[in-house]
Formats: structure tokens, sequence, C-alpha cells
């Protein structure tokens, strides 16, 4: 049974906490090169039902203890973590750091919870910049409203998928190509016909194509396929041009090979890219660097751990794709 603080928080007090916070750590943490990443952690129990209430969480030491013990539990069962104890602690350091701030500026977290807005605002000494966002935070905010992930997201990008006539008919026609024309990767004129319908739809640049149809054609590729064989994105990828330079056409790939087992191989483009970096920043549900997801293995094993962090299993990596591919085009659009 979760306990609960008898005094609801609104939003915007909460708001003004991580601002009054932030400025703490500025003055305080300013040797500190990791500010922003124990800003986001102190915050972890409030974004995550760990069993305990967040703000019971910073009552007392006893209760500190606590919220370490479920906070280990959480990452072993929950998120099925390989190091529960050692995470807990990184977590639990700044929530201890955010607990000494309350304690300074307001004597504890209950004498908080009473404050009102203003009063806090009096009470931290927050310039009007805080209560104000700058022009700049402005410009920001359509980055900083991306909704987090659930299955209420997923389908309502889903339904929005199929209503963009331009790409389900796109879809049904490439479906029609690779599943029923030309299934297989023997024929040199089946796999031209394929990769130049790719590099068309999709615009991949792929300015030789038949030098790459000819390079698949060598990697004899359809039994891989079936067998859902990660590594054969890079082989794919990596193509030899007459000169002797070797082009990593690593988008293409992905796509060619979803375009034959869609369950299998989840594809890669800017915009899952960008997405997949924003939660990992936002809400850390997986540790891997940016080159990481040019690896196809991993990139797959990531977006698998998007999916269990967030409970999105009742979607496959296909459903993913769509939704991820919709939203980073919305909330992250290239500019030219």
């Amino acid at each position: 049974m979760v306990e609960k603080h008898p005094n609801d928080i609104s939003e915007e007090k909460v708001r003004l906490l991580r601002a009054g916070f932030k400025q703490y750590l500025n003055s305080e943490y300013a040797h500190r090169k990791d500010k922003s990443t124990i800003l986001s952690d102190a915050f972890y129990p409030l974004r995550h039902d760990i069993g305990v209430d967040f703000w019971n969480i910073l009552s007392s030491e006893e209760a500190i203890k606590r919220c370490r013990e479920r906070l280990e539990s959480f990452f072993r069962n929950e998120r099925q973590k390989k190091s529960p104890a050692n995470d807990a602690g990184v977590y639990m350091n700044s929530i201890k750091i955010l607990k000494g701030f309350i304690d300074d500026k307001f004597g504890g977290v209950d004498k908080f919870i009473k404050l009102s807005e203003d009063e806090f605002c009096n009470k931290v000494a927050v310039n009007s910049s805080l209560s104000q966002p700058r022009q700049s935070e402005i410009v920001r905010s359509s980055v900083a409203s991306v909704p987090r992930p659930c299955c209420g997201e997923v389908k309502k990008y889903l339904l929005r998928w199929d209503g963009l006539e331009n790409y389900s008919l796109q879809e049904s026609a490439l479906n029609k190509l690779f599943f029923q024309t030309y299934p297989n990767n023997t024929n040199i004129d089946d796999v031209l016909i394929k990769v130049s319908s790719l590099n068309d739809f999709y615009s991949t640049n792929i300015f030789s194509p038949f030098q790459v149809a000819k390079h698949i054609i060598s990697l004899n590729i359809d039994a891989r396929l079936v067998a859902g064989d990660v590594t054969l994105v890079n082989d794919i990828a990596k193509v030899t041009m007459d000169n002797g330079t070797v082009r990593n056409f690593y988008s293409f790939a992905t796509k060619y090979c979803s375009h034959h087992m869609p369950l299998e191989f989840p594809i890669y483009d800017s915009y899952v890219d960008r997405l997949l970096r924003y939660f990992r920043d936002t809400d850390r549900f997986s540790r891997f660097s940016s080159d990481d997801l040019k690896d196809y293995e991993k990139f797959k094993n990531i977006l698998i751990q998007f999916t269990s962090y967030y409970r999105l299993e009742p979607y496959n990596l296909k459903e993913i794709d769509k939704y991820l591919w919709q939203l980073g085009k919305e909330k992250f659009p290239r500019t030219y």
C-alpha cells in the first residue's frame, strides 16, 4: 500500500520547485558537470510509481532509507536493471541533494507544501525569469511538450497514420512489391526494382541503385532475413563503390530489411534517432551512446528497452516505428 501525503501539490508549484532547485544547483554545485542529471534524477520517484509517495520520501532520513530499498526493488523487478543497487545509489544521491535544498530553504518538506506559489518565489528569491519564461525557453516549449510515451499516445498516432493517404498507399504499394511480386533476393532485376522503389519513396540518397543491388545479391540474404539476423543490416549498409570507397547506407538497409520482415527489423531514421536520445536524456529509460543507434543490433535492443520501459508491449516494433516517426517529425522538424 503506497502511503500518500495528505496535501496536493500543483503542477505549477512542482515547476517552480524544479526551477528553484536548478538555480540552487547552478549556484552551489557550479563545479559539477552533471547538474542536469542531478535535476532529472532527483524527481524520478515523482515521475514513476516506485511504491512510495514522493513528498514523504523528503520528510526524514528514515524515509530516505525506505526510498532506496523501494527504488532498488523497482529497478530489479520492474526495470530488470543489471545493477539495481548501484543505480538506486546514483538516484538517491540526487534525491538527498534535493532534500538538502528543501530543508535549507524551507525548513522541511511540510513547510514547503504549505507555501503558496508567491511565497515560494519570495523564499528562494526567484527572479521574474523563473515565473515568466525567457523567449529562448518559449522557443523550446515545443520540445518540452513532447508527451510521455504510453499506449494511448501510440494508438493516437497509429490512427493518424491511417489517415495519411500518401504514406498508407505508399506502404501498401511497397508491401505488394516486397511480399507478393518480388519476395526473394536472388535475381538482380527483382532486387534493383526494390532498391530503386525504396530510394524513390524514402529519398534515401542511393545514387547508384545498381551497385547496391549487386551488393545485396552477393550477400545471399533470404535465409538471414527469415531468421531475423540483425547483423544483416550493417552488412547490407556497407557498399563498396566502383572507385573503391565504402559508403554506409544504414538507414536504407534498415528499410530494405524491414519491408521484407517488418516485425523483426525496425526502421532507423533521423526522427527515431532524435526521439530515442530525447527520452534517454529525459527519463533515462536506457543508457546508450548516440553512436549505438548506428549499430543495428544495439539499436533494436534500445527500441525493445524503450517498449518495455514505457509498457508499450501491446504494440509490435512496426507500430512503434510509425508512432516514433510521426512524433519525431512533429516535434523535431528538419530545417532546410
